[in-house]
């Protein structure tokens, strides 16, 4: 009797077991299933603050958001995820506070002073004057990564597109060719399996035409001046596409052309 009574315990409990264990498949498919909808209201509203800060001339706000974009990319292409990973994402957000509020006052207060003044014909003298605070004559660069290498190409305009097979020498968009860098040839890819998919950036090169680059990973944007760039490049033939390097933080970044 009393292993017939032991027996039906551990079978209620191997019942229990099943239950909690459907149940917990059935939160986790819930979860997976809401996953998407979140990443998507993530990308949009990184895409508002970015618009934001933008139309505020807010230097000091867009420089936020595009490290939270550059992490929002780095996380959405992960497969599995740790409490590192969010874990800097909340720092980078608790940097963004209440009382920085001011700076989008006085950033939406310069944008009125410099609408008013080009009304009475100064906006020439404050646009030049801004103009050499924000930049002081320095190049702005885009900085990216791509299979643990690091290059820089000069930042203009620019457009994301998102899981291109890698690495294609070109892409055909509305029956424009456009280049892409690097092409094939830049690691040995297993033939036996399907080619990776990356992520791409698209930038108008000086004559106004774009060129796609693809990455792995955006990072902060650099502002260098030519004079420094002349002293620290180390000049590279190795590829017409790439300049030179140059070291920084015990990194070599290569500088590429965008002509």
């Amino acid at each position: 009797m009393a292993a017939a009574s032991k027996k039906k315990l551990s079978t209620d409990n191997f019942f229990t077991e099943k239950v909690r264990l459907e149940k917990d498949l059935m939160d986790f498919e819930r979860k997976i299933l809401e996953a998407n909808n979140h990443l998507t209201n993530m990308e949009n509203s990184l895409a508002q603050m970015h618009s934001i800060a933008e139309e505020n001339h807010s230097y000091y706000f867009l420089k936020r958001v595009k490290k939270l974009q550059t992490l929002y990319f780095n996380l959405q292409r992960k497969k599995g995820y740790t409490k590192d990973d969010f874990d800097s994402f909340y720092h980078h957000l608790g940097k963004i506070v209440n009382e920085d509020k001011i700076e989008f006052l006085d950033s939406a207060l310069r944008n009125r002073i410099t609408k008013v003044a080009a009304k009475l014909g100064e906006a020439g003298i404050i646009g030049q004057k801004k103009k050499e605070i924000d930049l002081a004559g320095k190049i702005r660069f885009l900085a990216f990564e791509v299979e643990g290498v690091h290059f820089l190409v000069p930042k203009t305009s620019y457009r994301i597109l998102k899981n291109i097979p890698a690495f294609k020498s070109k892409l055909s968009i509305k029956k424009t060719i456009i280049p892409l860098f690097p092409g094939p040839g830049f690691i040995l890819l297993d033939d036996t399996k399907p080619a990776s998919k990356k992520n791409i950036i698209l930038i108008k090169n000086s004559k106004g035409k774009e060129e796609g680059y693809y990455f792995d990973k955006l990072e902060e944007d650099w502002a260098i001046s030519k004079q420094s760039i002349d002293l620290i490049l180390k000049k590279e033939k190795s590829n017409d596409k790439v300049i030179g390097k140059i070291r920084r933080k015990g990194i070599y970044y290569h500088l590429l052309r965008a002509d």
